[in-house]
């Protein structure tokens, strides 16, 4: 099952760190980076440890918004869909990045030098997008709000640590016990951090979680034993997720620079129809309430409010000359 070497014992990997799993180390020190990152947009170190509480705790949101967070309504409304590869990337909170630091450096080592690089790239990047993807579905009928971290994307490496314990040693080994500690440890860490700060009411996105663990069991179910693909093919696999996450970065770049509709609320996009419409700016009146319209397809009074925009500017084309009737 190896792309490169034959697995080595646990022993091995603990004495020599994170040699034979570079992915490991690059995410372990981009994800610490992009943090440190988060931390110097808020200008204040007090949100490494999640932020004051109150309404400045939105400017909190609206960073990890700008930088790609999966926000469940946004995501699905505005096809967002580069935010369910770079929410992969962010972290609430100190608590928040160690707890995931110490579990990829604890799991993440033993499942790349098992499995090999390019292997390991693709199964953390597919379980990190469907634990966001399984966040957005959720969130979106129960109303979550943002979801960050590079926890979906670790179950699914724990996932994966569990048939491969499964695979080689059976049902009852200790590396499926062992991942099954450290699913538990992921679990219940937010939690007891959340309690600590005194917060009355938990934040852990169990959805996340669930689809990560899944993808990266099934994923890990369908590799071949036998298979390893030319090294040509594997340096074409990690190039190709690079390629992703750099992709998904620049488009989320891109939208927040262009897009003036990114950041607004439903509510907000509903007065800026209104007020369009009122001043006559029917192109912005339509697209305003079209952005509107997606969060809420279900909402009557969206819908007339489209129709009369709809009445109104049908009306002011027709009372419009033609380009063909314009003197030259």
């Amino acid at each position: 099952m190896a792309d490169e070497a034959e697995p080595e014992s646990t022993d091995d990997v603990a004495v020599r760190g994170f040699r034979g799993a570079p992915i490991t180390a690059a995410l372990f020190m981009t994800l610490a980076g992009v943090f440190a990152a988060e931390v110097w947009l808020a200008g204040d170190w007090q949100w490494a440890i999640g932020g004051p509480d109150g309404a400045d705790t939105k400017r909190w949101d609206q960073i990890l918004r700008w930088l790609g967070a999966n926000a469940s309504l946004w995501t699905i409304a505005d096809n967002r869909f580069e935010t369910l590869v770079t929410s992969c990337f962010l972290h609430a909170s100190i608590i928040h990045l160690v707890l995931n630091l110490i579990i990829l450096h604890q799991v993440g080592r033993l499942v790349e030098r098992s499995i090999g690089s390019s292997r390991f790239f693709t199964l953390y990047l597919v379980s990190g997008v469907v634990g966001s993807a399984t966040s957005a579905i959720w969130g979106r009928y129960y109303g979550q709000g943002l979801s960050v971290g590079a926890s979906g994307a670790v179950c699914g490496l724990i996932g994966a640590a569990i048939v491969l314990g499964i695979r080689t040693e059976g049902w009852k080994n200790d590396l499926s016990i062992r991942m099954a500690f450290w699913l538990v440890v992921l679990l219940a860490t937010p939690i007891v951090g959340q309690w600590l700060r005194h917060e009355k009411q938990f934040h852990v996105d169990n959805a996340a979680h669930v689809g990560g663990a899944i993808a990266g069991i099934i994923t890990a179910a369908t590799w071949r034993r036998e298979y390893d693909p030319p090294l040509h093919t594997k340096r074409a696999v990690i190039s190709g997720c690079i390629a992703l996450v750099l992709a998904c970065a620049t488009i989320v770049y891109w939208r927040d620079r262009t897009d003036p509709y990114l950041f607004l609320t439903l509510s907000e996009r509903t007065n800026v129809a209104l007020e369009a419409l009122g001043a006559n700016r029917c192109p912005r009146a339509r697209i305003a309430i079209d952005r509107a319209i997606h969060m809420d397809r279900t909402n009557r009074g969206l819908q007339e409010l489209r129709s009369e925009i709809e009445r109104h500017c049908g009306a002011s084309d027709e009372r419009a000359p033609s380009s063909s009737s314009r003197p030259w």
